[in-house]
């Protein structure tokens, strides 16, 4: 038996390598080292392989059950982390853990079991920006009572930095094994002197921004007979994508065949190495990435990335270090949900630039790759964890009063132009009325004890927290635009 009074209970999802289950198991598995070499008693949750063949665990739980009664029988522990998935394995409760903190790698799982809970101490964030979109969901107005969704959580949130494999690893962490290795298509490609793109994270792109920066790309580079092509994730290129393609290309000369080269998943050295032949990474994403590994990754090996910077991209590192964001407002839709595709032949035409000022980029990146490396390392990681477990340890803080809060833009904010009305947004761009952007010009800083009834009612009638423009903040926000 171990120590009861250094008992400490992970529920963590995707842990148990290596081989590492993606970024969020590679965080969650050094956890338990950290806490067993700081004399901690480790307590890993992990639900029991059923010994019945066939059998049908997901409509009948019974292994879970049995894993838990294991748990359970170990008795009431003194501390309890969880990331956002393994919430929805066991709630946090007083009943079995003193202590709970939850680490959040996003907000994708489990928000009825933590939003709100007061048995959550801490609320941990990946990033300063997803610490800034956990106080905009605990800090919805309830006007009525003077006070938040959750006043205790917004007291209650902070943020670490969480380790990058490749500050250890630059070649690629070999414990990451699932996945191929890199197609010869791809270095055969680069061989014969195309110009190579990434963007392998499935899923996540704006498949029209994308395809309109190839177009221009190559219309860019016709006249001297160079040719670009963009790496991408054949999880993005189901048959339905490449038609939509093909038919935004019609009449262009291109096709999707012409500009994409698909792969399946790869491995993470292979993934490296794709960095190391690439000349430019793509992330004009829908997706709000909560984090970034993909992008610090390419930065790292000394390709630079192109982003809108949706999510937390926009906020990895400082211009000149790699990661250019460009966004403009015309490259919001308008109210038919439609961009227009000219608009993005500014990204186009800075990639171009920058392909012809031989070492600008590779320079940036070489100021990344320090950056990355002083800030997002396993000793770093290490630090802010143990820093947070004291903090959930000791005594709450005060729970900031309602009058002492501010209004602000939402953290989901990219951009307003005020022209058109448009919004860029991470929550998704809209169109906001004229009386919206009247009513936030009026009540912008203010306190929220400050709107008159007219002004509250406005607020809510037009959405404009739960459309994700407004947030309350302990300190006024920048504007946006």
């Amino acid at each position: 038996m171990g120590d009861a009074s250094r008992s400490v209970v992970l529920q963590l999802s995707k842990t148990g390598g290596p081989p590492f289950n993606g970024s969020v198991g590679y965080v969650n598995d050094r956890i338990g080292p950290i806490l067993s070499a700081q004399g901690w008693d480790v307590r890993n949750f992990a639900a029991a392989t059923t010994k019945v063949p066939r059998a049908q665990e997901s409509m009948v739980p019974l292994a879970f059950a049995n894993a838990r009664l294991r748990q359970q029988q170990s008795g009431r522990a003194v501390l309890a982390i969880h990331d956002g998935a393994g919430v929805a394995v066991r709630t946090p409760a007083r009943q079995w853990a003193e202590r709970h903190l939850v680490l959040y790698h996003g907000l994708a799982y489990g928000p009825g079991a933590w939003l709100g809970n007061d048995a959550v101490d801490l609320h941990v964030a990946n990033s300063p920006y997803l610490a800034r979109s956990l106080r905009a969901l605990c800090g919805l107005p309830d006007w009525k009572r003077r006070t938040v969704l959750d006043p205790e959580g917004f007291s209650r949130i902070t943020d670490i930095a969480i380790p990058v494999p490749c500050v250890a690893y630059p070649a690629g962490d070999p414990g990451f094994t699932l996945g191929s290795d890199l197609p010869d298509t791809v270095r055969r490609a680069a061989d014969a002197g195309v110009i190579l793109g990434h963007a392998i994270q499935p899923g996540k792109q704006d498949l029209m921004a994308t395809v309109a920066v190839l177009f221009w790309l190559n219309d860019a580079l016709r006249s001297v007979s160079q040719r670009v092509m963009l790496v991408i994730s054949e999880e993005s290129l189901p048959p339905s994508h490449r038609n939509t393609i093909d038919g935004m290309l019609a009449g262009t000369g291109l096709t999707c065949d012409a500009l994409f080269i698909p792969v399946p998943l790869l491995r993470q050295q292979a993934v490296f190495e794709l960095f190391r032949l690439s000349r430019f990474g793509l992330a004009y994403n829908l997706f709000p990435e909560p984090f970034g590994f993909y992008v610090l990754e390419s930065v790292f090996a000394g390709c630079p990335v192109y982003t809108n910077g949706a999510g937390n991209n926009r906020f990895l590192l400082p211009p000149g270090h790699g990661v250019e964001v460009i966004e403009t407002d015309a490259m919001a839709p308008d109210a038919a949900g439609n961009a227009d595709p000219s608009a993005f032949k500014c990204v186009a035409d800075a990639i171009v630039r920058d392909l012809r000022v031989d070492g600008t980029m590779r320079e940036a990146c070489a100021r990344g790759r320090v950056r990355i490396g002083a800030t997002w390392s396993l000793a770093a990681f290490e630090s802010g964890l143990l820093g947070a477990i004291e903090r959930t340890l000791g005594p709450p803080p005060p729970t900031i009063a309602f009058d002492m809060l501010r209004i602000g833009y939402a953290p989901f904010v990219r951009g307003i132009d005020r022209s058109t009305q448009r919004m860029r947004s991470d929550y998704g761009d809209q169109i906001l009325e004229p009386e919206a952007l009247a009513l936030m010009d009026s009540i912008m800083g203010c306190a929220p004890d400050r709107l008159d009834e007219g002004e509250r009612r406005a607020v809510d009638r037009l959405g404009l927290f739960e459309r994700g423009v407004l947030a309350l903040n302990p300190a006024p926000d920048r504007p946006a635009g």
